[in-house]
């Protein structure tokens, strides 16, 4: 082949080159997200630590399967109805000291 037909077909070469379709990106718009989410979730946790019993649904009785108007406290919330979402213990030990005359 001559030289000059290789020359001719370099610019050819080039255009078909594997290129970078910004997939890269994708990877750091979906880190991005997840670190926006999780500020969100630490943020809620702060301010909203509880969420309903799943056991009682909130009411803190676990009703009687025979004698259905009767209950006792519910074993898993210990009748208080509600308990801490995930990641969120103790979420006012930094007010501790705040809340020791009231008990």
């Amino acid at each position: 082949m001559p030289l000059s037909a290789l020359h001719s077909l370099a610019p050819l070469a080039a255009d078909t080159a594997p290129q970078d379709d910004g997939g890269g990106r994708g990877w750091l718009l979906l880190i991005l997200a997840a670190a926006v989410y999780g500020l969100g979730y630490a943020i809620s946790i702060r301010i909203h630590p509880y969420k309903n019993c799943p056991r009682c649904n909130g009411a803190g009785r676990h009703r009687g399967a025979l004698f259905s108007h009767a209950y006792r406290a519910c074993d898993r919330c210990g009748g208080k109805g509600r308990e801490y979402r995930v990641f969120a213990r103790r979420p006012y030990a930094q007010n501790e000291h705040k809340r020791r005359g009231r008990r």
